[in-house]
């Protein structure tokens, strides 16, 4: 179920350095070949070849709850579809943060989570074969079977769901939330409450902004 996902990551970081400044300065460098087999060696998995190129071209997200901004500004570092990128380290921590990591994660790694700041986490998670799953730390259960949303079962269809959101305004992500702007951060929204800075990202439904 391996794709190569570095079109569809492409033109999302395309899109947000045009359009969403803050959360395209959130993301870290790729990570090396090195820090991969490092990381594949120290956890004892293999790391699915999706996830591979992905964090070779952008090894996660700085957590921007550690960085002095304002307080009312959403979280730059959230526009995987409400998701953080994480980076290897990230994966490290919340891999050991389910208890004993070959029994709770088996072949699933994450790769997303919802908050950095709040734990315990949930996210997103993908396994050998480039298959999703979400993942909930709380409930103790560990990933078990891919994510049962229509149109992305896969890491590589997932980029390119949201690919297609944020540069066309349709697919399947655009059933769950809606891609906006708010101070020049991509933030899912739309936000409760009238008066509010964010705005759609595609006003009119196929637009191209």
């Amino acid at each position: 179920m391996t794709s190569d996902v570095l079109p569809a990551w492409t033109a999302i970081t395309d899109w947000l350095a045009v359009h969403a400044p803050a959360s395209h300065t959130v993301m870290r460098p790729g990570a090396t070949e090195a820090d991969i087999r490092t990381a594949e060696e120290k956890w004892g998995v293999r790391l699915p070849a999706d996830l591979v190129r992905l964090l070779t071209a952008c090894d996660g997200t700085v957590d921007a709850s550690a960085l002095d901004r304002d307080p009312d500004e959403y979280e730059p570092g959230h526009f995987l579809a409400q998701h953080h990128l994480l980076p290897l380290k990230g994966i490290e921590a919340v891999r050991d943060s389910g208890g004993s990591a070959e029994q709770f994660w088996g072949s699933w790694i994450p790769f997303a989570v919802s908050d950095y700041a709040l734990t315990p986490w949930s996210g997103l998670a993908v396994d050998a074969h480039g298959r999703l799953a979400a993942f909930g730390l709380a409930d103790g259960e560990p990933p078990s079977a891919p994510h049962d949303s229509p149109g992305y079962v896969s890491l590589g269809e997932f980029l390119d769901a949201l690919a297609q959101a944020l540069t066309e305004g349709t697919g399947p992500l655009m059933d769950e939330a809606t891609p906006g702007l708010h101070r020049g951060a991509l933030v899912w929204g739309p936000l409760p409450g009238d008066g509010s800075p964010w705005t759609a990202a595609h006003p009119d439904p196929g637009s191209t902004v």
